[in-house]
């Protein structure tokens, strides 16, 4: 198997491109919370992985027209938003670090050319200042979440049952898929750093009892807030400094798969 070559991702020196990826992500997710028919647990709400970013996935016109189809992409390949459609040509922004506002108001007209009315609220992203959005720090980052993607997609191919697809929740900006039983859901995701750990990390949670993690993982592995588990976490320095690092996700990973599969075979 080809050695996972990991590249370093320190949110300090990133963060406020981050930031500002994260907002044009949100944007998207709205246009396709809006404009999709809902799914179970929300799915509708969050972006899928596409082969140069993030996509909102195909989305019908209108009612009147199901068959001509258009989709959202965060390309971070080329730093572009892009609108694709089955009845017009492609649409263009670049992604420069331009404000919340400004963003909205490009999308929102190139929308409207193609027929698509515009779907945002306007309050929610009256934000009027540029933000940083370096182009090699972005470029790190796809890197990183494409691996990301491909570990995750390995993961969610073992397991059976109710499975999202791996995706982007743009609200915490974490890369996850989630496995569902009558009972509880456990999430595996990817985070680049928030207020609990300063430093990207995969990390399993479960609900609605978030303490299960418990079961699984020492005291040291876990992220606990007011004294209550709530996710354990492999961080991501940890990675770099391993030989294997895909391994290293993988067993991490298949410390609570066997827990499913007990409950597999408990309900036939």
């Amino acid at each position: 198997m080809k050695q996972l070559i990991l590249s370093p991702l320190i949110l300090e020196e990133w963060k406020e491109t981050r930031d500002t990826l994260q907002k044009y992500c949100r944007l998207v997710g709205a246009i396709r919370e809006t404009l999709s028919r809902p799914l179970p647990f929300s799915l509708h709400t969050n972006l899928l992985i596409y082969k140069n970013g993030f996509t909102t996935s195909l989305i019908p016109k209108n009612e009147q027209s199901p068959d001509q189809l258009f989709e959202v992409i965060i390309d971070l390949i080329h730093k572009r938003l892009r609108i694709e459609s089955n009845y017009r040509e492609p649409l263009y922004i670049a992604l420069t670090g331009q404000s919340l506002n400004a963003l909205c108001d490009e999308t929102c007209s190139l929308l409207t050319d193609i027929g698509i009315k515009p779907p945002l609220e306007r309050p929610s992203f009256l934000e009027g200042h540029r933000g940083m959005f370096d182009s090699k720090q972005v470029k790190t980052y796809w890197d990183i979440a494409s691996k990301v993607n491909r570990i995750m997609k390995k993961m969610r191919s073992e397991l059976k049952g109710e499975i999202t697809p791996v995706q982007l929740r743009p609200d915490d900006f974490n890369i996850f898929f989630s496995r569902f039983n009558p009972e509880e859901q456990i999430e595996f995701g990817f985070s680049t750093g928030d207020e609990f750990l300063r430093e990207a990390y995969f990390y399993i949670a479960t609900f609605p009892d978030t303490s299960k993690v418990k079961m699984f993982f020492k005291k040291e592995n876990r992220i606990e807030i007011s004294g209550k588990p709530q996710r354990a976490v492999l961080p991501y320095s940890k990675l770099i400094k391993d030989n294997d690092s895909e391994n290293l996700v993988t067993e991490f990973f298949n410390c609570v798969k066997k827990h499913f599969v007990d409950i597999k075979s408990a309900n036939i």
